[in-house]
């Protein structure tokens, strides 16, 4: 078996890494307003203008790349700078290429103010526009914002998995939002109550759709952008961690092939353009850190081990802000610090320094010093550090165990209270089974 670990770019532990980052933004800030989805479009005028005679978006990659950049760019200055929808807390998002070759980017959004289940139709709909009172916005939302038609319409569209559609379509129409335990349901009205339609041609045949095939849209991005912009009011924890994983589902680099006369030498053939990336403390236990040896250092190795992040002695007069980082827990730091405060390089390395010492906190223990302060509560010196997480309450003790055996004393044989024990010790894991057998054992 070969495992790569989370150090190898765009491998499963590593994009499992991104997915608890988002799940961290959710512990502090709460459920995300926003998951919206941005797609390309190839017929986009920026992209057709810069074509050559007989070139079709397909044949040019690069130029719906660089136009789908600078779209990206432009919507997310509507959220953060603009604030269209408010003032932004925080975001994250994603770019990754679909199978049919286009790239698109699933993005969340925190608001500061978060958007109440009565403002919802005035951020988001799923309905067909009047043509009449924008003729714009019909042609956007009839053109991009329609799935399918599927089902009976279309046997062979890629939605359909045993003869139904993965997406659910088409929808239910209903005349108010309701909610479920992901996503609201939007109002689609029917024609009956100033419901919308349209006719499209499907396999060459005019087929009238309503608002039961409308993807979920923002009006002012979808006018603005001519795009397949899905976007979705997140009002339930539920799907929260399917949303994480969404976001962070895609790998982070592109693999550009380069020619060279050496065909064999992959080094030179790919070059790897990679986002920034989250530097992640590599914890281990006393004197576990990892050691590489070589020729050289063979002797020196054992006698004088490698300093960690985790491991790091502080041999300075610790500064202020020193002080400051050894009172927050690790995952405070990035709350805690502002690199933006100061303007002058010195004043920004000591905070960098700062940070860089501050990263040997564990993530329950304010400050600690070395592998003993980790194991040392309220003064008590621990022998595990499992007896150190029960004293400050990070994990259960044994006292539900206990409950379970003295209930099980009163009324059940020993041969019964044999298998119990047993149960307990091999599938519910006790801190200490040795002190539940010293209690029951003449049971």
């Amino acid at each position: 078996m070969t495992i790569l670990p989370a150090t190898y770019i765009g491998s499963p532990r590593h994009m499992h890494e991104y997915a608890q980052d988002a799940i961290t933004y959710v512990r502090l800030y709460g459920r995300p307003d926003l998951f919206i989805t941005f797609t390309c479009n190839p017929q986009w005028k920026e992209v057709k203008d810069v074509l050559f005679p007989g070139q079709s978006s397909l044949d040019r990659h690069d130029i719906t790349t660089r136009v789908f950049k600078q779209k990206l760019k432009s919507l997310m200055n509507l959220i953060v700078i603009s604030r269209v929808f408010g003032e932004t807390r925080c975001w994250m998002y994603s770019v990754e290429w679909q199978k049919r070759g286009l790239p698109h980017a699933p993005i969340l959004i925190w608001l500061v103010d978060k958007i109440r289940p009565n403002d919802i139709d005035d951020v988001i709909s799923a309905e067909i526009p009047e043509e009449a009172a924008d003729p714009g916005l019909f042609a956007g939302v009839t053109k991009n914002m329609i799935h399918g038609p599927c089902g009976r319409l279309k046997p062979n569209s890629p939605c359909m998995i045993d003869r139904k559609c993965s997406k659910r379509y088409p929808r239910a129409l209903i005349a108010d939002i309701t909610g479920n335990d992901g996503y609201p349901l939007y109002r689609r009205r029917s024609t009956d109550f100033n419901g919308k339609s349209t006719t499209l041609k499907i396999n060459g045949q005019d087929v009238e759709v309503d608002n039961r095939w409308v993807v979920p849209y923002s009006p002012l991005w979808s006018k603005a952008f001519n795009a397949h912009i899905n976007v979705e009011y997140c009002n339930s924890v539920k799907s929260i961690k399917y949303i994480c994983k969404y976001v962070t589902k895609g790998r982070d680099m592109a693999v550009l092939g380069v020619t060279g006369t050496n065909t064999n030498d992959e080094l030179t053939q790919y070059q790897l353009g990679r986002y920034p990336i989250v530097v992640h403390l590599a914890v281990h236990l006393e004197n576990g850190q990892r050691v590489y040896f070589t020729t050289n250092n063979a002797i020196q190795r054992p006698e004088i081990s490698p300093s960690t992040k985790q491991v790091y002695s502080r041999r300075a007069e610790p500064t202020h802000l020193q002080e400051r980082c050894f009172t927050l827990k690790c995952r405070d730091i990035t709350r805690g610090i502002n690199l933006q405060k100061h303007s002058n390089d010195a004043n920004k390395e000591r905070q960098l320094q700062a940070i860089r010492v501050s990263f040997q906190q564990m993530l329950n223990v304010r400050g600690p010093t070395s592998f003993i302060s980790v194991r040392t509560v309220r003064g008590e010196v621990f022998a595990t550090y499992r007896e150190a997480c029960q004293k400050i309450q990070l994990l259960e003790n044994d006292m539900h165990w206990e409950y379970t055996l003295a209930d099980a004393v009163q009324s059940s044989y020993p041969h019964q209270l044999r298998t119990l024990f047993a149960i307990v010790i091999s599938t519910c894991f006790p801190s200490n089974p040795i002190n539940l057998w010293e209690k029951f054992k003449d049971h």
